[in-house]
């Protein structure tokens, strides 16, 4: 199998590319200390030549070409100075070697291809240019194809390059003839270049080396015009900011800033240290996009279990890796997308892993704040220039490869400006309140652990006994089978009543009996109406984590409910310590509260481990029972109803807290 970073024509080295992907920006590197060209020819016009070198200089910075034939477009065409594509890396390596390089393409008016939805080209690695070029050209949309071939000797290049410039010339070109006429003119520059140059590598767009081809081979079909390529009316530099990167690039910014790195590591100093070419070309097929999927899953792991306090196990990772595989496999990829990445962690995790999956992956850190240059603001439609004004952007160069979706979680908002949300914050914390909507479904969940202790306890007082004259509470089937092949006897249930019910209910999720006190903040939320429970609770201090003007959103490390309310005291304040100076930490202090507060006979008690023997005696002194149950027995999904909530500064908030607090449905 022929593993050529390029395609070989006479002299010419050829590397067919899908733009902006960095699969291919890697055959370029390759191909380059394979061939040491005399001349790299890219297919950029040559009018723009200046506004790339300097976008090129810029980087890390991300730059946008933008331009038109008229002084006030409300369409661009743009040329993104993307670190990761073919081009910008072809241009990049002759310019840090000091090779000449060409601009030879044809620059036409209104430029507006069709887009073509690609395959995934991460399986050049192991197909080799020349089959992955061979299989992919079978893949090109076959009516347009056909249609192709038939104009190749009819359009006449100089009547093109006559009449383009004149208004009102009275023909019109489609976006088929006007490719035909880019190949026929990039052919009559690479056929003059042959001619003078021993070795050329050509860096051009898939879907055109074929037709280019076949103007090389048939050079009377080549016309000899020579046309200086007339400046557009409007060509403008744009600066793009790091947050923007995900809407210029087509790989995900973090394989574009890991590319980057990647480059850095292996310098122009460092590659002439290189002794052996075997030696130069396993540096570089070094770069692999697959491990950069699983750092940024287990790096965005680190950052949720530091931030929320919640352990992702190796069970978890292992179905989330195997998730987004299968999920890009549906759609005929090797690698997972953003979409697959989104998609999966959110269902294997949850929504909040899923936003470290987004920052981690779309995170580009590489922010110009010189102000040197305009800044336009990108999104999925286009461009809104410095002005306010909204533009239609089109690529220079066609392709696409993945539906342009938009991430499939709830958007979060962002500041209008820095510390707008902390002033909100500052100027409501000494009134906080809860979210109603968020209230209801931990009232849900209270009484979902409520009714699971008096079912437990039912369990624990069910007697087996044979059967005699009742069928009691029913048949025991298990029993009844076990026994019936030796006794031929029938068993039945014998449930005791229960008396008494739950009304207080403690959960611990974190004792935080550490030398760092993770939970320092305490407080007691009274009943605002006879469907919530009096609620006392530790937790992370409200305000350090803000997720909107005045939201903060809170970690709860143990909690106290006691339904129906009663206006219990405040537990945790400094007048009640003489009535809990036989405790030790806040869980126990929360405990004894439930024993002195509750007016039912059983107390359920969630934790890791059951409380001190001294709470069931001084329970029973009180005539009251604890139940007692472990916290693994619930699923931390489900714990996290109660164990995350929100604070807002201020009963205003509440007006403006869904735009910010999205709850799971």
């Amino acid at each position: 199998m022929d593993k050529s970073p390029y395609i070989k024509y006479e002299n010419i080295y050829v590397i067919p590319t899908f733009h902006s992907r960095l699969e291919f920006a890697k055959l370029v590197r390759k191909a380059f200390f394979m061939v040491f060209p005399d001349v790299v020819c890219v297919e950029l016009p040559d009018n723009i030549r200046d506004e790339v070198l300097e976008g090129i200089d810029r980087l890390p910075y991300l730059s946008l070409i933008a331009y038109a034939d008229t002084l006030n477009p409300k369409k661009l065409n743009f040329v993104p100075i993307d670190p990761g594509d073919s081009i910008i890396e072809a241009i990049r390596i002759g310019l840090e070697y000091d090779f000449p390089i060409e601009f030879i393409d044809l620059s036409v008016k209104d430029y507006a291809p069709l887009s073509f939805k690609l395959p995934d080209d991460y399986s050049i690695k192991d197909l080799g240019l020349s089959l992955f070029y061979e299989k992919i050209s079978e893949y090109f949309d076959k009516e347009h194809k056909e249609k192709k071939i038939s104009l190749r000797d009819k359009i006449n290049l100089e009547e093109f390059l006559n009449t383009q410039n004149k208004e009102n010339s009275g023909k019109e070109y489609d976006f088929l003839q006007k490719d035909i006429l880019r190949e026929k003119y990039m052919a009559s520059h690479l056929r003059k270049m042959m001619a003078s140059y021993n070795r050329i590598l050509f860096v051009c767009g898939m879907a055109h080396w074929e037709s280019i081809r076949y103007y090389l081979e048939n050079p009377k079909k080549i016309e000899d015009v020579e046309f200086n390529l007339i400046p557009h009316e409007f060509v403008k530099l744009y600066n793009i900011r790091s947050s923007d990167a995900r809407f210029l690039l087509r790989e995900l910014p973090y394989n574009t800033y890991k590319w980057i790195k990647f480059r850095e590591k292996y310098s122009k100093t460092q590659l002439e240290e290189v002794e052996a070419p075997e030696e130069l070309y396993k540096m570089l097929d070094s770069f692999r996009k697959i491990e950069n999927i699983r750092k940024i899953l287990l790096k965005s792991k680190y950052l949720y279990e530091e931030e929320f306090k919640e352990f992702v196990d190796l069970h978890k990772l292992k179905t989330l890796f195997q998730y987004s595989r299968n999920l890009s496999l549906t759609e005929r990829r090797l690698l997972p997308n953003l979409t697959h990445l989104l998609i999966s962690s959110k269902n294997v995790v949850d929504d909040d892993y899923a936003w470290k999956v987004l920052e981690k992956a779309t995170k580009y850190p590489f922010n110009d704040e010189s102000e040197k240059y305009e800044t336009m603001k990108l999104s999925m439609e286009g461009g809104y220039d410095p002005n306010g004004r909204y533009i239609r952007l089109r690529r220079h160069h066609s392709y696409y490869y993945d539906q342009e979706k938009d991430v499939p979680l709830n958007k979060r908002a962002k500041e209008e400006f820095e510390g707008q949300w902390r002033d909100e914050w500052e100027k409501g914390k000494y009134i906080t309140v809860s979210w109603p909507p968020e209230d209801i479904i931990e009232e849900d969940y209270f009484a979902y652990l409520r009714k699971k202790a008096i079912k437990n306890l039912k369990n624990l007082r069910v007697k087996i006994e044979e059967f005699k004259s009742t069928l009691m509470d029913g048949i025991a089937i298990k029993e009844t089978i076990r026994n019936w092949a030796f006794k031929k006897k029938i068993y039945v249930r014998n449930e005791q009543q229960i008396q008494g019910r739950i009304d207080t209910l403690i959960v611990i999720f974190d004792e935080d009996e550490g030398d760092i006190e993770k939970y320092p903040y305490k407080i007691t939320w009274w009943a605002e109406h006879d469907k919530e429970s009096d609620m006392t609770f530790y937790s992370t201090n409200p305000g350090n984590y803000l997720i909107g003007p005045g939201i903060s959103h809170v970690e709860i490390g143990g909690l106290l409910s006691i339904f129906p309310p009663q206006q219990i005291d405040d537990i945790f304040k400094s007048y009640m310590d003489y009535n809990f100076r036989d405790i030790q930490g806040k869980a126990e202090r929360l405990l004894k509260a439930a024993i002195l507060y509750s007016r039912e006979r059983y107390i359920l008690y969630v934790a890791e481990k059951p409380p001190r023997k001294y709470f069931y005696s001084l329970a029973g002194v009180k005539h009251r029972e604890i139940v007692f149950i472990p916290l693994d027995n619930f699923s931390q999904e489900s714990l996290k109803t109660i164990k995350q909530i929100h604070m807002l500064a201020g009963r205003d908030k509440r007006k403006i807290a869904h735009n910010y607090i999205f709850l799971d449905k």
